[in-house]
């Protein structure tokens, strides 16, 4: 097996990209429920194709360029069962920039295909990184930036296309806002390990903050700032604790890697074998790594698909295995030690595949305009969204505010914009409006517990 990977033959990698597809197709075909977060971002897409505005319209803190993502998805009428085709050529195409970096910096000779295998591999311990994400998006971006780092670090000089690091790690972080921590690598990496002066990291600033200024100047002239800087400032500081069973699925996807990743440092420590760029390449990954552990603490929830930007600094040193072990028996071991690791993982995950995806609906409600007042966004599966509350951890805190005006005019807005047929109210929030919005609640009648319907003379 190992020996199969190692092999530096294209027919190898067009070997693996098949067999991913395969599978890919397998997963496709058992009709498997989406995952919550997965179905959210189906629903935005849906609704800015609506003439919905991101944070103004719809509360959520995802990234921006993942908005339009979703919406360019949706504008195509790409369904959702298409989402592991669509991460699958994201995810090859990162393992491909993965491997070309190796092998044109020469940081890791000899080992052919095995660092595009094993970046596949593990993207493959959970099945919800076979999803499109802002995190796995912006992650293709990161790798652009790692890849023009590591070319300025094998130079004595460091020329102006730092400029175009700035760029990528902005382009990262208009997907994946947490993503901005990771210009302090950049700027660390460079001043270490290449003779970059002051002049080019203001040039590389410069860069990464151009995709912020024309998003901000895009948002301005949709009279949306505001409301993007509102949705920040109520879930930046936001502290999530994950459940025991997070906790659990995301030990079952990362230990793996973190193992084989942390084993393949400390032994590369000691190490006489690195070159000159194998050495800086490997201080920069540590530094890669240090930075994504920061970044767990400022991502908008603590799941499996968010911490995906650990993966690439813990593939590199994992591979420092696969050149350090001398015997071949010990490759062939590891190798076969993560495939195993690998079906475990999705084993495990798989006995437990219906509390993690979406629910099945609830309410009786089909082909409808429905506004739901809660977390249940299930009961969007066969109706049509209407409001701006996807995301009601960020929006029911709107509720224990009516007292201020400006929420009331935001609330007044939110309703009338696109008046729902139905209203789903299953934490008696509604009730909450009557004192304040008495023309819009007489429009609505109780007809069932917490579902509210628009009266059809009003």
């Amino acid at each position: 097996m190992f020996q199969f990977v190692r092999s530096s033959s294209i027919f190898i990698m067009i070997f693996l990209i098949i067999l991913w597809l395969l599978t890919t197709i397998i997963l496709s075909q058992l009709n498997l429920q989406p995952y919550t977060w997965e179905f959210k971002n189906f629903l935005i897409g849906q609704n800015l194709n609506q003439g919905y505005r991101i944070y103004k319209d719809i509360r959520e803190n995802i990234g921006p360029l993942s908005a339009n993502f979703y919406q360019l998805i949706d504008f195509l009428n790409i369904p959702i069962s298409w989402n592991a085709y669509l991460a699958t050529g994201i995810i090859v195409l990162q393992a491909y920039i993965f491997q070309q970096t190796i092998s044109r910096y020469q940081l890791l000779p000899n080992l052919g295909n095995l660092p595009f295998f094993v970046y596949s591999l593990f993207f493959h311990f959970s099945l919800e990184f076979l999803v499109p994400n802002g995190s796995v998006l912006g992650l293709t971006f990161l790798l652009l930036a790692w890849n023009e780092i590591l070319g300025q670090q094998s130079t004595l000089k460091v020329n102006d296309r730092v400029f175009l690091i700035g760029i990528y790690i902005g382009i990262a972080s208009v997907f994946f806002l947490s993503y901005a921590l990771f210009l302090f690598w950049a700027i660390l990496s460079l001043l270490l390990y290449s003779s970059i002066n002051i002049r080019q990291i203001i040039l590389l600033v410069v860069g990464f903050s151009l995709f912020f200024v024309l998003t901000g100047l895009i948002f301005a002239f949709r009279d949306n700032f505001q409301a993007f800087i509102d949705v920040y400032q109520n879930s930046a500081l936001t502290v999530y604790i994950p459940t025991t069973n997070q906790i659990k699925q995301i030990l079952l996807a990362y230990i793996p890697a973190l193992t084989c990743g942390i084993w393949g440092f400390v032994k590369v420590i000691n190490s006489t074998k690195m070159k000159s760029n194998a050495q800086k390449a490997q201080q920069t990954n540590l530094i890669w790594l240090i930075t994504s552990i920061l970044t767990i603490f400022i991502i908008p929830t603590v799941e499996r698909i968010n911490l995906v930007f650990l993966l690439p600094a813990l593939s590199y040193f994992t591979l420092n295995l696969f050149y350090l072990f001398k015997s071949y028996w010990s490759k062939e071991l590891l190798l076969l030690t993560l495939l195993f690791s690998m079906i475990y993982s999705l084993s495990q995950e798989w006995n437990d595949i219906d509390r993690q995806r979406i629910s099945e609906q609830k309410l009786p409600i089909r082909n409808e305009k429905i506004m739901v007042l809660g977390p249940q966004i299930e009961e969007y599966r066969n109706n049509q969204m209407t409001g701006p509350f996807v995301n009601w951890e960020l929006s029911k805190s709107l509720f224990s505010n009516l007292n201020q005006y400006k929420t009331i005019i935001m609330m007044h807005d939110y309703f009338t914009k696109d008046m729902p047929s139905y209203i789903y109210d299953p934490e008696n929030n509604f009730k909450k409006l009557e004192k304040y919005l008495p023309d819009l609640t007489n429009q609505y009648r109780l007809i069932d517990s917490h579902v509210y319907k628009k009266i059809n003379n009003r």
